[in-house]
C-alpha cells in the first residue's frame, strides 16, 4: 500500500530532514532534475524540451533539469515567466546562464512550438488561490499547443491537496512527482491533469509525514492468500445475496457471477420467487433461495429458509436490484441481524435513509452520490461538491466502514482512508456497482480460510480488483462496449508488477 501526502506534510517533512542533516534545499533541487531528466530521456532521448519555469522553488526545479538535460547534450530551451524570487530558484537561474543554456522571457509573443516537449515548472504544490490573467492564458496556450506536456511535481493550477482545479490547469501527459505522491493528483481533477505519475526520491527516503491517502497498487493483490491445494468449496466462504426483483434480475445475475469469479466457495442467492427461473439462468453457478410472499409479509418457509442461509454465511451483500415490495422490511430485519458482515448496497441503502435498519460496525455501504445524499439529506450537489466530507460524515453518522463511489471512490473505516485509482468511464453504466459488490462479498468471505483482512484492505483490494477490470474490459472492447458480462470475464485477481 502507498500513502499520498499533503503539500503542508511535505513542506514539513523537508524541512525537518533539511535541519536534522544539515542539507541545503539546493541539493533536493538538483536530485528532483534529475528525475525530470529521467523522464525526459524516456520521452524524448535526443530531442528539444522547452523548460517553463515559474519564479518559486517549482521554477527552480525546471532552471535546474534544463541545465542537466544541456550538459548532458539534451537541447533545451528556457522561458521564464517572471523572475526568479526563492534562493534554490535565483542560483540555479544563475547556472543556467553560465552553462549558456538559451534563455528568454516568457509572454504572449513567446512561440511553444519549438520543442518536442513542454516541461511545465511555473506553480508547485503551494498554490492555494485561482489562477488568473495572463498565467490562465499562458496554461490555456499549453494545453492548446498539441505539444507532449511534462508536469514537474504537480500540474501547474491543480491543487495538491484536493485535486481541484484552481481556475485553469495544466493537462499534463506525465508528471514526475517528488517522494510521495500528493493527495490532489488522486483526487478529484487529478488524475486527468496529472497524466502517467512518476515518484522520483529525492533524498529524504521512506519518511512519511501525517498519512492523507491511502492506495493500492496492483502488486498488493499478494495480500489475498493462494487458494491452498486441500482446499475446498468451505474453505473459500459462503457468501448469501439478497438481491434481484421483477425487471431486475439483472443486478442479481451480476451480483452473483461477480462473488463466483472473486472466488467464493458458496454463492447463494435469495431473491423473490418469481425471478428464480431468469436468475438460475443468468448466474447457474449460484444457489437460488426463492422468498415467497403472502400478501405483504415474508412466508414461513422463506423466512426459516433465509435464516438458514444466513446462519452459516461469511459475508451478506443485500440491495442490488432489491426492489422496494413491503416484505422487503422483513427481509433487511433478517440480513440486519446475520451473524456474518453485511455488505448494505443500492436500494437497501434508500431503506436504510428511510430509518428501516441500521447497519454494525463491522459492516460495509457501498453509496454511490446518489445514496450518499438520500442517506446524509443533503443534495447530490453537496456529496460532489465536497465527498471527502461526505465520507467522513457517512461513517460519523453509521458507524460502519463506507465505500462512497465516484470517479475516485473513497473509503474509510474510521481508522484510514482510501482512495481507489483504477477505473475507466466505460465503467460508468447501469449494473458496474452490483459487480462491486459482488467482489465484496467474495473477498470478505475469504476470512474463512483465515486471511486477516481489515475492512479498509478488502474495500480497497475490491475496489481496484472492480476498477482493472473495467480497464481490460474496455482496452478489450473499447469505452462504449463495456457489459457487465464483459467486466466480469475480466476479473483477475493475480497480483502484476506496478
Amino acid at each position: 500500500m502507498r500513502y499520498t501526502i499533503s503539500a503542508k506534510g511535505m513542506r514539513q517533512l523537508e524541512g525537518k530532514w533539511m535541519e536534522a542533516h544539515g542539507v541545503p534545499g539546493a541539493l533536493l533541487m538538483e536530485h528532483a532534475a534529475q528525475g525530470i531528466v529521467a523522464a525526459l530521456k524516456r520521452t524524448i532521448p535526443d530531442g528539444t524540451a522547452v523548460f517553463l519555469c515559474g519564479p518559486g522553488n517549482n521554477g527552480g526545479d525546471g532552471y535546474a533539469a534544463a541545465r542537466l538535460w544541456h550538459q548532458q547534450g539534451g537541447r533545451a530551451m528556457v522561458l521564464s515567466w517572471g523572475e526568479a524570487q526563492t534562493r534554490d530558484a535565483v542560483m540555479n537561474d544563475r547556472l543556467c546562464h553560465l552553462s549558456k543554456v538559451p534563455m528568454s522571457r516568457l509572454d504572449k509573443s513567446s512561440s511553444l512550438s519549438e520543442g518536442d516537449v513542454l516541461v511545465d515548472a511555473l506553480l508547485g504544490i503551494g498554490l492555494d488561490r485561482p489562477v488568473e490573467g495572463e498565467l490562465a492564458e499562458l496554461i490555456r496556450r499549453i494545453n492548446g499547443s498539441g505539444k507532449p506536456v511534462l508536469a514537474v511535481d504537480i500540474p501547474s493550477g491543480l491543487s495538491a491537496d484536493t485535486g481541484k482545479i484552481l481556475g485553469n490547469a495544466v493537462q499534463a501527459d506525465q508528471t514526475v512527482t517528488f517522494h510521495q505522491v500528493k493527495s490532489g493528483m488522486v483526487m478529484g481533477d487529478g488524475p486527468e491533469c496529472c497524466g502517467e505519475i512518476t515518484v522520483h526520491p529525492i533524498l529524504i527516503g521512506q519518511q512519511q509525514a501525517e498519512e492523507k491517502w491511502r492506495y493500492a497498487e496492483p502488486g498488493d493483490l499478494r495480500l489475498i492468500p493462494p487458494r491452498p491445494c486441500s482446499g475446498h468449496k468451505g474453505t473459500f466462504g459462503k457468501a448469501v445475496l439478497v438481491a434481484g426483483s421483477m425487471g431486475m434480475a439483472g443486478a442479481a445475475a451480476a451480483a452473483a457471477n461477480a462473488c463466483i469469479c472473486t472466488g467464493a466457495g458458496l454463492t447463494f442467492l435469495a431473491c423473490w420467487q418469481e425471478l428464480v427461473p431468469v436468475v438460475q439462468h443468468l448466474a447457474p453457478g449460484a444457489i437460488c433461495i426463492p422468498l415467497a410472499i403472502h400478501g405483504d409479509t415474508l412466508s414461513h418457509d422463506s423466512r426459516e429458509a433465509l435464516l438458514r442461509a444466513l446462519s452459516g454465511a461469511d459475508a451478506c451483500a443485500i440491495g442490488c436490484g432489491m426492489g422496494f415490495h413491503p416484505a422487503g422490511r422483513q427481509v433487511l430485519q433478517l440480513t440486519a441481524d446475520a451473524p456474518c458482515p453485511v455488505v448494505w448496497d443500492a436500494d437497501a441503502l434508500t431503506w436504510m435513509a428511510q430509518g428501516v435498519v441500521k447497519p454494525r460496525a463491522e459492516d460495509m455501504m457501498t453509496p454511490h452520490p446518489g445514496e450518499c445524499a438520500r442517506l446524509l439529506g443533503c443534495s447530490v450537489a453537496d456529496v460532489c461538491a465536497n465527498p471527502e466530507a461526505a465520507l467522513e460524515k457517512l461513517w460519523c453518522t453509521y458507524g460502519c466502514s463506507v465505500l462512497l463511489k465516484g470517479h475516485r471512490t473513497l473509503m474509510t473505516d474510521g481508522k484510514g482512508r482510501a482512495v481507489n485509482v483504477y477505473g475507466t468511464p466505460a465503467m460508468a453504466k447501469g449494473g458496474s456497482g452490483d459487480v462491486l459488490t459482488g467482489i465484496l462479498a467474495a473477498l470478505l468471505c475469504r476470512r474463512a480460510s483465515g486471511w486477516q483482512g481489515d475492512s479498509l484492505t478488502i474495500m480497497q483490494l475490491g475496489a481496484m480488483i472492480h476498477g482493472l477490470a473495467g480497464e481490460r474490459a474496455a482496452a478489450s472492447s473499447g469505452e462504449n462496449s463495456v457489459t457487465m458480462e464483459r467486466l466480469i470475464a475480466a476479473i483477475d485477481l493475480r497480483p502484476t508488477s506496478c
